[in-house]
């Protein structure tokens, strides 16, 4: 099976590569998709189960106004293909320091009341003023003093406000630490800074009726109704080059043949892979291979035989979360203590449809490395730690449990992004979250062999995962139209 017909394949429908797909097909190009999987999405794609419709993980997208979601829906013209809810009832959970689990203050939606998040955290009303100050600088701080914190470390931009351990845990632990997935050392400021801004002025905890796949789906439809081609189960086993350029790619179900790839696999995989690092120089493969991915999460789903969590979603930290790159390293050797924040989501709390009646899942989430060749007693003790912190949060929950689902690195790995170095591939995020590899230093989307672009988390984007992901979708489509109609002027 072979077709020489497409302006352009993309290789991975992911938020970046589906998005990226179909705004292309919708200007006019002959566009294939192929996807491994069953199903759109990536990361973030959806499961149906025994009744139960869930994420693979814990999922939550920010910002709710003016979201990319809907941008790129609405340009498709399948913005009815899916929706989007912001529920209310949240449930981030403190352990202050005589160990009590306290709950945030209810607050109306997309509100944040100062004095009732210090109060929650127990700030001391001497240190009142400061923390105060310190919020509207986060949240005012103008785009053009950002952009003089590219290349600071979030950490080092924070620590020099002294702001109470609590609320600095609020802020890294159960903001931070889910948006970006890496230790606190490595974040990079001013990427930090703007997906703060976009959390707390424009509303952050978002989720889709049905899953997050849902979006990628739908972006997916679009391809088809532009004329578009969309092959799931097909997986991409090699891109094709000659003299220079990229050809095509190989799949199982074929080789198909176009000017253009866009490839939503990974950068790492791509070049040291699908592509092979004979077409590169030996520069740029030194490059890709000391790029810095994302921390990961290991979790699981927890299959309930009643309710037993009230809220939507939240996290679960205490003044010593916080993880550094040093502590994180410490910990994974079996040196210092494995628990930080636990990321928990109830899909079912959100999306009565998500669960039979009167049973419900809840997933769960926390920082461990993205390595998939994790031996089973350091899986075990990555594990134990995280639900050592949910069963303290939620009483009685172990004793509702009727399945459990762990999932791992490896597992993350095998679903979206091939194990290509050792130690990474199971990462949540991707590439181009921390200093030195964002604003000027992020890769770049274009690679250095003529045709073959790089899409999603790693090139092109900015901010929160998914959002990320489909604004490098964005980027990309520009990016790849505008080389597309250079390539036909010259022709």
């Amino acid at each position: 099976m072979a077709d020489a017909s497409y302006d352009v394949i993309v290789v991975g429908a992911g938020f970046g590569g589906s998005a990226c797909a179909g705004l292309l097909a919708r200007r006019g190009l002959r566009v294939l998709l192929v996807e491994k999987n069953a199903r759109a999405g990536g990361k973030a794609m959806s499961i149906s189960k025994n009744g139960f419709t869930y994420t693979a993980w814990v999922v939550i997208g920010a910002p709710l106004i003016g979201n990319l979601y809907q941008t790129v829906a609405k340009e498709l013209g399948v913005e009815d293909r899916f929706q989007l809810i912001a529920p209310s009832n949240s449930g981030s959970f403190y352990r202050t320091a005589a160990g009590k689990y306290t709950k945030i203050p209810s607050m109306e939606p997309g509100q944040m009341d100062p004095t009732a998040v210090f109060d929650w955290l127990e700030v001391k009303p001497e240190d009142r003023d400061a923390a105060l100050n310190f919020f509207m600088q986060l949240t005012m701080l103008p785009a053009e003093e950002i952009d003089k914190l590219h290349r600071v470390s979030f950490e080092e931009w924070i620590r020099a406000y002294k702001i109470p351990p609590s609320l600095y845990a609020f802020l890294v632990s159960s903001c931070c630490d889910g948006m970006f997935m890496v230790p606190v050392d490595l974040l990079e400021a001013a990427e930090a800074i703007k997906s703060l801004q976009d959390m707390f002025l424009r509303h952050g905890g978002v989720f889709c009726h049905g899953g997050y796949g849902q979006v990628a789906e739908a972006y997916c439809e679009a391809v088809r109704r532009q004329g578009g081609t969309v092959l799931m189960k097909t997986k991409t086993e090699r891109i094709l080059v000659e003299d220079g350029k990229v050809t095509g790619v190989v799949t199982s179900q074929g080789t198909f043949r176009a000017p253009i790839v866009i490839s939503n696999a990974g950068l790492q995989p791509t070049v040291l892979k699908l592509v092979g690092e004979q077409h590169f120089s030996a520069d740029y493969v030194k490059y890709t291979k000391t790029l810095v991915p994302s921390w990961a999460l290991l979790g699981s789903r927890y299959f309930l035989r009643h309710p037993v969590i009230d809220t939507a979603y939240g996290a679960v930290f205490s003044d010593t979360s916080p993880w550094t790159l040093d502590r994180l390293n410490k910990a994974h050797a079996g040196q210092a203590s494995r628990e930080g924040v636990l990321y928990y989501e109830v899909p079912s709390n959100y999306d009565p449809t998500a669960a039979p009646p009167g049973k419900q899942i809840v997933l769960t989430g926390s920082f461990c490395p993205p390595s998939p060749q994790m031996t089973s007693e350091e899986i075990a003790a990555w594990a134990r730690a995280g639900e050592e912190i949910l069963f303290n949060a939620f009483p009685g929950m172990d004793e509702a449990i009727e399945d459990k689902e762990l999932y791992t690195p490896k597992d993350v790995s095998n679903l979206t992004r091939e194990c290509v170095l050792p130690g990474v591939g199971g990462e949540t995020i991707g590439l181009g979250q921390v200093v030195g590899q964002c604003g000027a230093d992020k890769p770049t989307i274009a690679a250095p062999l003529r045709g073959l672009f790089f899409v999603g988390c790693d090139a092109g984007g900015t901010g929160v995962g998914t959002q990320q992901a489909i604004e490098s979708g964005m980027h990309v489509a520009d990016a790849v139209l505008a080389f597309h109609q250079a390539a036909k002027a010259a022709a």
